[in-house]
């Protein structure tokens, strides 16, 4: 099992084999399938086989597990349901689980309750065929009979299961009383509550809640029930509450200290519970210490426990900020920064309420990790860019700027702080166009991209090399007044993008040969020359195409050497960055007619053999040219061979 990980783990091409390819339900016959675990038996040795071939009687996770015998009876008692089809052994089922129960978990607070489950579609094969499961892990969410797909594309966190179950059922929690509430804020960390009342339609609102998969929406409808929630929201909002960890225990009872003295804690878990739970707590709290014990017996207990403690009301409302909470309004809870707010927006503008939703979904000042990347990177409602620090060591004084123009920044830049040492933090560094020898702090502005999240922003580089447009400031001199008009600027369009390039060629070098060698920052310029008709050839050092278009590329380009109105050129696109381009393939090649910038794009799809070239340049370049060169002087041709060009002789095509 080890050694088959690491091999699928190895490249994308590779995980994407494991997931479509020898991962898959209906790719390979049973004995095929018995045969690779044949094959695998010696290096699982110590995998639990009980779980392969599906032991009923284990139970690790808080979804439902069904069977081949109660698949149909299910749905039909729950007809809005979410089902993972998953195979034991499969990696990227078992990393999926966790997510799966979260998810459970916040879907039950909708009214009525949506349900997850999940069966064994290894060992039920036939209910995986029913429903054209052909990899592992699917998703399939069922609505009173219909059944819709989960786009893996989405990711795969809790967030986007809650988001696309969202999409399909449009279902936002009613708080129906005061203990509602209770139970609301106890199970999320980030809760915004609508307030509304009788003649109320609250349509933003609604509309709100479908662009958010990690913040949980709920409304209070009428004006009774809102005022006794608004009410209520008054009191909790004075209140600092935390996520305390109890974990497991074998004993019935544990003693945990708290962050601070003068607080309460709950007895119900916030963890995810499976409904057959007998698992029930009490919690005292006697000065910072709070001793949990398991009230239904006296056994200890085997789920990582976690129970929400607040600050006690009396002693909050002595020493804190009242917050009085009217009908109607939306307000929001949030475990950072003020941890409270009200909107004090249109209630009718779903813009202006996403966008500052959006800037209190996370702190004013971040460091990045994997949750709030997703947040960052995401193609949100608002698509607010997100302003970094990445620096290869700490560097107190330019976070204390960036922390000074945070708050003046909020709903309008994510601020993050950056290291270089982890994985998701060479990812940003990458995308942010740092070479991995460079060691200075840069701080850019990233433009959120159409495909979402770090990885898929890190992809669209390494595809076509145009990722998201990237803005620098110097960060000698920083100021808080410096950083805030750096924003001003992008937001009025006053900023150039950044643009990764490689060192300008001498004009010795450029002279010595017949390509022309463009780079990032001699590349618009060249190309919207308006005077000239201008051919480039996007290639990548690593292409085995790229070299066999070379010597013909080169050719070409001393065959029209004597057309002056035509420039042929190429350019390294993994090396470079170019603005509004899209290469999608290498070689690519396209002619940039003269003519009024910016120019048109005309694409080269053809024999790459010079003359049919030529005849292709003839028909589409604006300015027309003799395709026969005067006759090349023995010296000439003997001083220019076609043997070089696109690629440095040090370089390895691989």
């Amino acid at each position: 099992w080890v050694g088959f990980r690491l091999l699928v783990s190895e490249s994308p091409s590779q995980i994407s084999r494991c997931a479509m390819g020898v991962l898959r339900h209906r790719c390979m016959n049973r004995s095929s399938e018995f045969t690779l675990f044949l094959l695998l038996l010696p290096a699982v040795a110590g995998f639990d086989w009980g779980g392969v071939f599906g032991s009923p009687t284990q139970q690790q996770h808080a979804t439902d597990e069904l069977h081949d015998s109660d698949f149909d009876d299910f749905l039909k008692q729950h007809p809005v349901t979410a089902i993972l089809f998953y195979a034991p052994w499969c990696f990227y089922s078992q990393q999926i689980m966790p997510a799966w129960d979260i998810a459970a978990q916040k879907l039950m607070l909708h009214d009525p309750p949506v349900h997850l489950a999940k069966i064994d579609a290894h060992r039920y094969g036939l209910v995986g065929d029913r429903f054209d499961v052909s990899a592992f892990p699917s998703m399939k969410l069922f609505v009173d009979g219909a059944v819709f797909e989960f786009d893996s594309d989405l990711g795969r966190s809790w967030q986007q299961i809650v988001k696309w179950v969202n999409r399909h059922i449009d279902r936002d929690h009613v708080l129906k009383n005061v203990e509602d509430v209770v139970h609301y804020l106890n199970d999320n960390d980030l809760n915004v509550v609508g307030l509304f009342a009788d003649n109320a339609t609250g349509t933003s609102f609604l509309k709100s809640a479908r662009h958010f998969s990690d913040v949980m929406f709920a409304e209070a409808r009428g004006s009774d029930i809102a005022t006794q929630v608004a009410k209520h929201l008054s009191t909790h909002a004075t209140l600092t509450c935390e996520t305390v960890q109890v974990g497991k225990n074998r004993e019935n009872s544990k003693q945990v200290t708290l962050p601070r003295a003068f607080m309460h804690c709950g007895s119900q878990p916030r963890n995810p519970q499976r409904p057959e739970w007998t698992d029930s707590f009490s919690a005292a709290v006697e000065g910072t210490v709070v001793t949990v014990r398991r009230s239904d017996n006296s056994d200890g207990w085997e789920q990582n426990l976690q129970l929400k403690c607040c600050d006690d009301e009396k002693h909050a409302a002595e020493n804190k900020e009242k917050h009085h909470v009217t009908v109607p309004s939306v307000v929001m809870f949030m475990p950072h920064d003020e941890r409270f707010a009200i909107y004090d927006g249109d209630l009718e503008n779903v813009h202006a309420l996403d966008r500052w939703i959006m800037a209190r979904r996370t702190p004013m000042l971040m460091r990045l990790s994997q949750e709030n990347a997703e947040k960052i990177f995401e193609a949100g409602p608002e698509r607010i860019p997100g302003l970094f620090l990445i620096s290869q060591e700490p560097d107190d004084r330019l976070e204390v700027v960036l922390r000074k123009a945070s708050r003046g920044l909020r709903g309008r830049v994510f601020v993050c702080i950056a290291g270089r040492s982890t994985q998701l933090e060479r990812r940003l560094a990458s995308i942010a166009g740092i070479e991995e020898e460079s060691s200075e702090s840069v701080l850019t502005l990233i433009e959120p991209h159409a495909n979402s999240g770090v990885q898929q922003q890190q992809q669209q580089q390494q595809q076509n090399h145009h990722g998201s447009r990237k803005f620098r400031l110097a960060t000698q001199g920083l100021s808080e007044d410096l950083l805030l008009k750096f924003v001003t600027d992008f937001e009025q369009g006053k900023l150039k993008p950044w643009l990764r390039s490689e060192p300008e060629p001498s004009p010795e070098d450029l002279a010595s040969e017949a390509v022309g060698v463009l780079v990032g920052t001699t590349f618009t310029a060249a190309a919207q020359d308006e005077s000239k008709d201008v051919l480039v050839d996007f290639y990548a050092p690593w292409c085995g195409h790229c070299r066999k278009l070379e010597p013909q590329y080169k050719a070409l380009a001393n065959q029209l050497r004597h057309a002056k109105f035509l420039t042929i050129t190429k350019i390294d696109a993994t090396r470079n960055e170019m603005e509004d381009m899209n290469i999608m393939g290498y070689p690519t090649i396209i002619l940039f007619p003269s003519g009024k910038s910016p120019k048109r794009q005309v694409v080269y799809h053809g024999s790459r053999s010079p003359d049919d070239m030529i005849k292709w340049l003839q028909e589409h370049c604006s300015t027309k040219f003799d395709s026969n060169p005067p006759p090349p002087s023995a010296a000439k041709a003997s001083a220019d061979p076609v043997g070089s060009g696109l690629l440095d002789p040090s370089e390895v095509d691989l």
